[in-house]
């Protein structure tokens, strides 16, 4: 898939030698002392270490309006039903999140973290999939599960991935208040002919607009992804890119280094 050239889009998840990480992912559930790599976080056969009592977790979110060309993490494309509008203002409940989202309650209740006492959960990271597409009332279910079951932080990071043109002020202050306080956006390119060339969902304008909507709506804490060596990617292309992530002012840039996966797009061409 993508590997990181710089500081990895897990970084918040860096834990103690004494403490583990639980990861819910539809039947995967495991504790973990350091963050996995995005391969071991996409696979399906993954280890269970127990160190200390979980105080971070992962929630996986497969949910895509489409697959990107390269791509190889467990997803599920929604197709051009999975429109913004749709999705910010709520008029409608995919059955296919509303089912996934009521296995993954099922399956945090379900778990037991083998420690007697536990502390409450200091970081949750909804990734993806793109996590923006899932309605907030089904976000608010997933944290108040987790709240009960594990307990949470008052001052705990909560975490979001957000594509652009997948929610706008309204969704976002929705997931603001059910506690989501750091976005994760994943723009990827300054350029639309880059993010056509390697299948991305939403055009430049998108990019420019979901900015604003995270500035617009105060969050304090938030992350830009890009990617480099993209098919006909430039060297000035390149330095635009960095140049307008940095004028955009996020807290924090991860830089990936594109991979080729067997099996993606990119990876049958």
């Amino acid at each position: 898939m993508l590997r990181t050239t710089a500081s990895p889009i897990f970084s918040s998840f860096t834990a103690k030698p004494t403490t583990s990480r639980l990861i819910f992912k539809a039947f995967n559930v495991l504790l973990e002392d350091t963050p996995p790599s995005a391969r071991r976080n996409a696979s399906t056969n993954l280890t269970t270490l127990h160190q200390g009592p979980p105080t971070s977790a992962y929630v996986h979110l497969p949910f895509c309006r489409k697959r990107c060309h390269y791509c190889d993490f467990p997803i599920l494309a929604l197709g051009s039903s999975a429109s913004s509008t749709l999705y910010q203002e709520g008029q409608g409940d995919d059955p296919r999140i509303t089912n996934y989202v009521n296995l993954l309650v099922r399956e945090i209740n379900a778990t037991r973290t083998g420690f007697d006492t536990n502390p409450e959960l200091k970081t949750v990271f909804f990734g993806g999939g793109t996590p923006s597409l899932v309605p907030p009332k089904l976000v608010s279910l997933v944290l108040e599960t987790l709240s009960s079951r594990f307990g949470l932080c008052p001052d705990a990071e909560i975490s979001m991935e957000m594509d652009p043109g997948t929610f706008g002020g309204e969704k976002l202050k929705e997931l603001m208040e059910l506690g989501v306080n750091r976005v994760s956006l994943g723009v990827q390119a300054f350029q639309d002919e880059l993010l056509k060339a390697c299948g991305r969902a939403h055009g430049v304008s998108e990019v420019y607009e979901a900015i604003e909507i995270v500035k617009a709506c105060g969050v304090g804490n938030w992350s830009m992804d890009l990617i480099s060596s993209l098919p006909h990617q430039t060297l000035e292309m390149w330095e635009e890119s960095l140049r307008l992530a940095i004028e955009s002012q996020p807290s924090h840039v991860s830089v990936y280094d594109l991979q080729v996966e067997q099996g993606t797009k990119f990876g049958n061409v």
